[in-house]
């Protein structure tokens, strides 16, 4: 069968939904601790916010080496289901479990225990089973299909049912919370129903797609098993070689930091810049609706203009958008802050539908030019982006809330307190849009691959 032949052959639609699925599952694990988990820890359990932030940015420093292994250990695996889904089918249990875990500190505990809980969990979470987790399902994509239509299509679902997911959390856990009798008892309660869904969802993707069998992969890609498989420290040299590698993986801390700010200072903008908390629902919603109608126009766009081309010109537009976002957060003004956020939403659409593909265009890029696959390890810098980028994001409000004076038991907040979260609420929605634009200007792999393949010919 040609490359062409393996390119133009595309997975049936029910797989590519079935397969986008799985991303709310992670959701349920992923945005729920980093939109909640510090509120639970300064107004709960009472602890402070510095100390907690300061212990998952330690977490994240272990979390970003796993991270790089399990893409090595993806590479190096042959089993029966095939190098990713083993992992993902393998991991999704301990996700689910310790999700619920994180979440129900036992109250008789001190307070240098409970940091202590907390500290062990998280890492047990980021560092080991949700690192397996993420990455074995990124890959997928590459191990699935080959046709670069397909990963578009299949990041643009990924997306959606994210969206989704994110949605339901943002609306529907204040409320649970309190309906289950609210503190410890509502956050047990509601651990336990997020971990279920989290698990069904999670295992939704193990039987709706299957990846290509190995001897076929390589055949499509056009290589030599025997010569195709360097050493772990050969290939992190061979990646950080590669200038894309590392404006993808700069792309994703920058862009999963700013989420990590938005959805851990979200609930407390709401809350005490807005004045009502059940407005995160709403903001939510602004910012994910919009992005998945417009997600239906990205593969037609991505594939008359360029991946780089499509995404660059949309951040720029996207980062004009912000002006009324910073006009309505630093005017209380809620109908400007819901416009802006609906412009952004549709203009940063390109970007996560065309992400994933990017990667898989990078890692065709190392190949020309070296000679070696290295899809597994590649695929592992948008776990780190994902993982290290939130995490720090969710360290970071610890820290903001702590310099800002805030205290969880307080009934009102100092002007400073609310000043300091409203401000650093709005540089995370603008700041990564900017950032974003500079990367892209220079991620023209896609063009560089053509006249690399152009010239092998």
């Amino acid at each position: 069968m040609s490359n062409q032949e393996n390119q133009e052959k595309s997975l049936p639609l029910i797989r590519k939904i079935g397969y986008g699925v799985g991303d709310a599952g992670s959701n349920f694990c992923w945005t729920f601790i980093a939109s909640f988990l510090m509120i639970y820890c300064t107004n709960t359990l009472g602890i402070s916010a510095a100390v907690v932030g300061t212990l998952l940015m330690i977490s994240k420093v272990l979390d970003g080496i796993t991270d790089v292994f399990m893409g090595r250990i993806i590479d190096a695996t042959h089993s029966k289901m095939g190098k990713a889904r083993f992992w993902y089918f393998a991991s999704s249990f301990p996700v689910a479990i310790f999700t619920f875990i994180l979440f129900n500190v036992p109250g008789s505990f001190t307070e240098n225990t409970k940091y202590a809980f907390i500290f062990i969990i998280y890492t047990l979470i980021g560092a080991v089973f949700y690192t397996m987790n993420n990455i074995a399902y990124s890959t997928l994509t590459a191990l699935c299909t080959k046709n670069p239509k397909d990963r578009v299509q299949m990041g643009s679902y990924r997306f959606i049912f994210a969206a989704m997911a994110v949605l339901f959390l943002s609306y529907v856990t204040s409320g649970l919370l309190e309906a289950f009798g609210g503190g410890q008892k509502g956050w047990t309660a509601v651990s336990f129903i997020y971990s279920i869904i989290c698990l069904v969802l999670l295992l939704v993707p193990v039987f709706a797609v299957r990846e290509l069998p190995e001897e076929e992969l390589w055949e499509a890609m056009g290589i030599d098993k025997k010569k195709d498989e360097p050493g772990f420290l050969q290939g992190i040299v061979l990646l950080l070689k590669n200038k894309y590698f590392l404006l993808i993986l700069a792309l994703y801390l920058v862009k999963y930091m700013g989420s990590g700010l938005t959805s851990g200072l979200g609930i407390y903008f709401a809350t005490y810049q807005l004045g009502n908390a059940s407005l995160l629902g709403t903001l939510s919603l602004a910012g994910i609706l919009p992005a998945a109608v417009a997600l239906l126009f990205v593969p037609s766009l991505t594939e008359k203009f360029g991946m780089s081309k499509t995404v660059m010109i949309s951040n720029v537009i996207g980062a004009l958008t912000c002006i009324p976002v910073i006009i309505g957060g630093l005017t209380a003004n809620f109908t400007l802050v819901l416009i802006g956020m609906v412009l952004r939403a549709v203009t940063s659409s390109p970007q996560t539908g065309a992400l994933n593909a990017i990667i898989a265009e990078t890692d065709e890029n190392i190949y020309l030019k070296r000679g070696h696959r290295l899809t597994g390890m590649i695929y592992s810098c948008s776990s780190v982006g994902i993982k290290v980028g939130t995490g720090l994001g969710t360290a970071l409000c610890g820290f903001i809330l702590d310099m800002g004076g805030f205290d969880g038991m307080a009934e009102t907040q100092t002007a400073t307190a609310v000043t300091t979260i409203n401000w650093s609420y709005l540089m995370a929605v603008v700041v990564p849009m900017l950032l974003s634009v500079i990367v892209f200007y220079f991620l023209n792999v896609e063009d560089e691959n053509k006249k690399l393949r152009a010239m092998k010919e």
